[in-house]
C-alpha cells in the first residue's frame, strides 16, 4: 500500500510536467493566407491550390477553392472551400472541409503605406469533423494589418484575436478543443522583377490555455501570362513540441486574374 501511494504521487508528478500534445492550441491553418490577404490588389481572382500537411500523426491532403471579390474601391471579400482528405492510424477519410469567408477593409493609404482592417470566419460547415484540419466550429478572427512600402520590399505587421465558438463538448475532449487566442504575423513581401515575389514571415498564437504556437511560412509566385498566375508556398511550426496543431504543409496553385 505504501508503495502504491509513492507510485500514484510520482505518475502524478510525471503528468504535470511531461509534454503533453495540446491540440487544444487550435486548428490547423496557412499561415501565408491572412498576409496573403493583406497585401493582395484590389481585383476579381480565382484561384485553386493543393495543399499536403503533416502533424500529429495525421497526414492530410487539402484542395482549396478560393475567390476573391473587389466589392468596393476599399473592400475586398474573400469566399474559400476546401475539400479535406485525411490519413490517420485508422484509416482514410475525406469530405468537404469549413467554408472560410474573408474580408478587407482600407481604412487609410498614402505613399504606399495601407492600414486596414481585417476579418475572418470559419463558418464550421464541414461535413465531418477531420481535426484539426477541418473543426465545424464557428470562428470569428477580427485583426488590424499594416504595410509600407520600402523600394521593391513591404513590410508588414497583422494583430488580431480571435474567438472559437459552437464547440460541441461531446465531440471534443480537453485535448482537442479549440479556444479563443491572440495572433500576430510580421514579415514582409519582396518584389522580384515585374513578374515574380517572394514572401516570408512568421505567425505567433498565444491561447486563453496559455498554449502557445510559432509558425514560420514562405512563398513565392510568378505571372505565367497576364492571366494566370502560379504560387508555391510552405511553412513550418517550431512551437512547444507538445502543443504544435501540425509539422509542416507545402502548397502549389494557380490564380486567374480577371
Amino acid at each position: 500500500m505504501h508503495h502504491s501511494r509513492w507510485a500514484a504521487f510520482a505518475c502524478a508528478i510525471a503528468s504535470a510536467v511531461l509534454p503533453i500534445r495540446a491540440d487544444s492550441a487550435g486548428v490547423y491553418e496557412n499561415a501565408a493566407t491572412e498576409s496573403a490577404l493583406l497585401v493582395s490588389p484590389q481585383s476579381t481572382v480565382v484561384r485553386g491550390t493543393l495543399e499536403i500537411g503533416s502533424g500529429g500523426g495525421v497526414d492530410a491532403t487539402m484542395f482549396r477553392v478560393l475567390g476573391a471579390f473587389p466589392a468596393r474601391s476599399w473592400f475586398l471579400f474573400w469566399v474559400e472551400m476546401p475539400f479535406v482528405s485525411v490519413s490517420a492510424p485508422d484509416g482514410i477519410e475525406s469530405g468537404p472541409g469549413d467554408l472560410l469567408l474573408r474580408a478587407r477593409g482600407r481604412v487609410w493609404g498614402s505613399s504606399g503605406r495601407a492600414l486596414s482592417l481585417l476579418a475572418t470566419v470559419g463558418t464550421g460547415t464541414g461535413n465531418k469533423r477531420f481535426f484539426p484540419y477541418s473543426s465545424q466550429t464557428l470562428d470569428i478572427n477580427t485583426s488590424v494589418g499594416f504595410v509600407d512600402s520600402v523600394g521593391a520590399m513591404q513590410p508588414f505587421v497583422i494583430v488580431g484575436y480571435e474567438w472559437m465558438h459552437r464547440v460541441d463538448e461531446d465531440r471534443y475532449s480537453d485535448d482537442t478543443r479549440p479556444v479563443n487566442h491572440w495572433r500576430a504575423t510580421a514579415g514582409t513581401d519582396f518584389d522580384l522583377g515585374t513578374k515574380s515575389d517572394l514572401r516570408g514571415g512568421v505567425m505567433f498564437h498565444w491561447y486563453d490555455t496559455t498554449a502557445e504556437r510559432i509558425l514560420i511560412f514562405a512563398g513565392t509566385s510568378y505571372d505565367w501570362t497576364p492571366m494566370f498566375r502560379v504560387l508555391a508556398e510552405g511553412q513550418v511550426e517550431v512551437g512547444p513540441e507538445a502543443q504544435r496543431v501540425g509539422d509542416w504543409s507545402l502548397t502549389a496553385g494557380l490564380s486567374v486574374r480577371f
